[in-house]
């Protein structure tokens, strides 16, 4: 049985954070917190991307984070899109390293996991069919509903 990418990256982040996980190795416990953070953060916008492409909206070309999660406001709905915004940025501030600050906490990074696991299931879920986004006239923005399609 595959796994897929995120539930591979939720395992990695889990054995990184494993209490007393090689204890003997190179990696400092601050560096598999944050070694797990960056697994959460891929694993997030793992979910985003298959939530996004399970759509047929042709949103798999976009590059950017933000104009993915921008997007999910949409097909996940607006305080499901809060969420994972929030949570993606606070991931991608514990990716960062500065000399002059501490990293995530042990205690943090397995809360995020949990966050990561409980939103990865629920974009995974779906959603009931959504009608293209409307201009305030009522008129569909993807040319939709119209004789021609313009």
């Amino acid at each position: 049985m595959s796994l897929t990418p995120t539930a591979a990256l939720l395992a990695t982040a889990t054995t990184l954070l494993a209490d007393g996980a090689d204890a003997d190795g190179p990696l400092t416990p601050a560096g598999r917190d944050r070694g797990a953070t960056y697994a959460l953060r891929i694993a997030l916008e793992s979910s985003v991307d298959a939530a996004l492409a399970a759509e047929e909206a042709g949103l798999g070309e976009l590059r950017s984070m933000r104009a993915k999660l921008l997007c999910l406001h949409h097909y996940a709905g607006p305080a499901r899109a809060r969420r994972v915004s929030a949570l993606w940025n606070r991931l991608s501030a514990g990716c960062k390293y500065h000399h002059d600050e501490l990293g995530p906490s042990h205690a943090q990074v397995r809360a995020w996991r949990a966050a990561v696991e409980c939103l990865a299931t629920e974009l995974a879920a779906p959603v009931a069919s959504r009608r293209p986004p409307q201009r305030a006239g009522g008129e569909a923005l993807a040319g939709e509903d119209r004789p021609g399609g313009r």
